[in-house]
């Protein structure tokens, strides 16, 4: 029986790897969770004959209710269920991309949904959580709630810039592009729902190449190596940033702040976690300063 169940672990965590667009760039919560329970959900999918747009849509639907429940969480099954319907909500955010890897539907219109849907999810999170606090902290939560809303979509900007820059560089994935400049972002198309996904876009891209310590003249050499010399710079490169995305994830990462809201609404103390959230975002300096480090040390190698 334990050799049977051992076996189908085994083979599901083979298909898994094989929806996955770079182990690399996975973590280890995603990999033995999110996406390993996600690949079930892209199955029935696939069988219902929804697209990924629909699952993302079902994840937005389930998880802003999720959000909206934090403003119950002096009720602890209210809380429970709450931190329930986020965490399915996260586990259907990667089952949406592995459906479209499955069955061919990758497009960079649906990549800019899934991330719009994961913030309007944590949006909601943040409303519902705070206006538990109102009545104890009085309005000058929202306060709170902004600053640390702002710090997290910084440091989560930061993170998928550094995954999708590994995934470019090494993985060779058109997926992991990110332009240069905002000039290089256009429409998808002429709907007005393009027109809203397309400024958000240029908002949050423009947020990431602001943020980073990776210059443009940085960025374009890199791209120059990685196509120009692949033998040295794929391991060079994957070496040096192995190490900061670990702390990246760590830093910015969904999973971090989707656990950490879960774990303080059920205390009934979501305060901790906008408190926390603003604290953990000083590491945002030392690792900035750290991968700029990195960045120059790997130029400067293949360089010479």
């Amino acid at each position: 029986m334990l050799k049977y169940l051992k076996r189908r672990y085994k083979n599901h965590l083979d298909e898994v790897l094989s929806t996955i667009k770079l182990i690399d760039i996975e973590e280890r919560y995603d990999l033995h969770f999110s996406r390993f329970y996600g690949l079930y959900f892209a199955r029935a999918a696939k069988w219902l004959n929804l697209t990924p747009t629909n699952v993302s849509v079902i994840s937005l639907i389930i998880g802003v209710i999720g959000g909206a429940l934090f403003y119950y969480q002096e009720t602890l099954g209210i809380a429970l269920l709450a931190g329930f319907l986020i965490i399915w909500a996260g586990i259907l955010d990667s089952s949406d991309g592995q459906l479209a890897r499955m069955t061919g539907q990758s497009s960079e219109i649906g990549r800019q949904i899934d991330g719009l849907i994961d913030n309007l999810v944590f949006i909601s999170c943040y409303i519902g959580g705070t206006l538990y606090l109102i009545p104890q902290y009085g309005y000058w939560v929202i306060l709170l709630m902004i600053a640390a809303g702002l710090a997290h979509s910084y440091k989560a900007g930061l993170y998928e810039f550094y995954k999708s820059e590994y995934l470019y560089l090494v993985g060779k994935s058109p997926a992991g592009f990110i332009p240069l400049t905002k000039d290089e972002i256009k429409p998808t198309g002429d709907k007005l729902f393009h027109k809203i996904i397309h400024y958000i876009n240029l908002d949050y891209t423009g947020k990431q190449i602001r943020s980073t310590t990776r210059t443009v003249e940085d960025r374009k050499r890199m791209r120059q190596l990685s196509k120009e010399m692949p033998e040295k710079f794929d391991p060079l490169y994957s070496r040096m940033n192995m190490r900061t995305l670990f702390w990246w994830a760590w830093l910015g990462g969904s999973n971090t702040h989707r656990n950490a809201m879960i774990v303080s609404a059920i205390l009934g103390r979501y305060e901790i976690y906008l408190v926390a959230s603003l604290i953990w975002t000083i590491g945002y300096v030392p690792l900035n300063m750290l991968q700029r480090k990195y960045d120059q040390k790997l130029l400067n190698e293949l360089n010479s």
